[in-house]
C-alpha cells in the first residue's frame, strides 16, 4: 500500500486527535492542544506536525517542537512520546521517521530527539539507515507506574500497600476535602495557591520546577484535558496536583504539598491521589499513569523518594526504551554533547 506524507493543519486536527486518542501509544503529548501549548513557551516553537496516510487512514503521526540548544542560536527538534503509530505498523513509522528527518534537516535542526512509547528492545524502528544514537538526556521517564482502572475499585484498594490504604482513610478521617477546576477556569487565586505549594515542595525536596507562567499555560491550553486539583482542610489548600485526561490514559503530571507541620499529618496527598484516580474512572480512562518512578535497582535515582510514595498505590511497572536522537549536523552535535557533559 502506498504511504503518503501529509502536514498537520487545522483542517485535519480532529482526524489527528481521534487517531492519537484511539492509539495505544497515543497521549496528551501528541495532540493538537499540545502543539498550541508548546508554542506559548518562550524559547520553543514553531511546532511542526507530519503524518502518514495509507488507504485514506492515518497510520503514524508526530509533532516536532523546535527547541533552543543555547549554543550560538542552534536549534533542535523534540517529539515527546512520538511518533504515534499503530501496532504492526512499524513500516509506516519508519517511513515517517525518514521523511520527517528530511524536513527537519532542511529547516536547519541540529538533531531530532524522539521517545515513543516502545518497550521492545528488538524494535526495528531505528534500524533503517537512520543516523540515530541514544539521547543526550531523557525528558520522559523510562520507568513509570500504571494502575489498571478496569479493575473494580475494591480490588484497586486491596492491591495497594497497607500504608497507602491507611493514609487514604486517615485523610478522610481528618475531613480533608477535594476540589477540581478545569484548566481554563483556574483563577489567579487558585494559580497562586498552587504555585505557593509548588515552591514549598521544590524547596523541601530539592528538585527544580517550572515558572508559574508554565503551569498557567499548561492548564489553559490543554483544557479540558488538564485539571487542577486541591486537597483542603477547612478551606486551606494543603496539597495540589495537575493531572491530564485524554483518551484511555490519565497522567498525574505535577504534585505539591505543604510543609506546615500542622497539616502534614493529615496525609492529604494520599487522599488527593485517590480522588484523582476516581476522577479518571469517571472519565472512562483505562489506565492511571504516575509519570515516572526510579528504574529497578536504582536506589540513588532522583525519583527514589517520590517512587516510595507512588508504590503505596499499587500498580505495575512499565519500562520504555530511552529516547533516540537522529543527528543532522555532526560537528555541532559533538560540541553540543561535550558542553552538556561539562555542565
Amino acid at each position: 500500500m502506498v504511504s503518503q506524507l501529509f502536514e498537520f493543519g487545522p483542517s485535519c486536527a480532529k482526524e489527528w486527535d481521534d487517531f492519537v486518542r484511539q492509539n495505544p501509544r497515543g497521549s496528551i503529548h501528541q495532540v493538537s492542544a499540545w502543539k498550541t501549548f508548546q508554542e506559548q513557551i518562550p524559547g520553543r516553537g514553531p511546532v511542526w506536525g507530519w503524518g502518514v496516510r495509507e488507504g485514506g487512514r492515518i497510520k503514524a503521526a508526530v509533532f516536532c517542537v523546535q527547541m533552543d540548544t543555547g549554543v550560538l542560536g542552534k536549534k533542535w527538534a523534540y517529539s515527546a512520546r512520538g511518533p504515534v503509530f499503530e501496532d504492526g505498523e512499524e513500516r509506516a513509522a519508519q517511513f515517517l521517521l525518514h521523511e520527517v528527518a528530511k524536513k527537519l534537516n532542511g529547516k536547519g535542526m541540529m538533531f531530532w530527539r524522539a521517545d515513543p512509547y516502545i518497550s521492545n528492545p528488538e524494535t526495528g524502528l531505528w534500524k533503517a539507515g537512520l543516523n540515530s544514537r541514544p539521547a543526550t538526556q531523557n525528558y520522559q521517564p523510562t520507568d513509570t507506574l500504571v494502575l489498571d482502572l478496569e479493575k473494580p475499585e475494591e480490588q484497586l484498594l486491596k492491591e495497594m500497600k497497607r500504608k497507602g490504604r491507611y493514609n487514604i482513610r486517615l485523610a478522610d478521617k481528618h475531613a480533608v476535602t477535594f476540589r477540581k477546576i478545569d484548566g481554563a477556569k483556574v483563577s489567579q487565586k487558585d494559580l497562586d495557591a498552587f504555585w505557593s505549594l509548588t515552591q514549598e515542595t521544590t524547596g523541601r525536596d530539592e528538585f527544580s520546577g517550572h515558572e508559574k507562567s508554565y503551569y498557567q499555560k499548561f492548564l489553559k491550553y490543554l483544557s479540558p484535558h488538564a485539571v487542577l486539583f486541591f486537597a483542603e482542610k477547612d478551606g486551606v489548600p494543603v496539597a495540589a496536583a495537575v493531572s491530564t485526561f485524554f483518551g484511555d490514559r490519565a497522567i498525574y503530571y505535577f504534585g505539591a504539598s505543604t510543609s506546615d507541620p500542622q497539616y502534614r499529618p493529615l496525609m492529604a496527598p494520599y487522599g488527593l491521589q485517590w480522588a484523582m484516580i476516581q476522577e479518571a474512572r469517571k472519565r472512562n480512562c483505562r489506565t492511571y499513569d504516575f509519570l515516572g518512578i526510579a528504574p529497578e535497582g536504582a536506589d540513588k535515582h532522583p525519583y527514589s523518594g517520590i517512587s516510595q510514595f507512588k508504590w503505596k498505590f499499587g500498580g505495575e511497572r512499565q519500562t520504555f526504551l530511552p529516547g533516540r536522537e537522529i543527528v543532522f549536523k555532526k560537528l555541532w552535535y559533538v560540541l553540543y554533547r561535550a558542553r552538556k557533559k561539562l555542565r
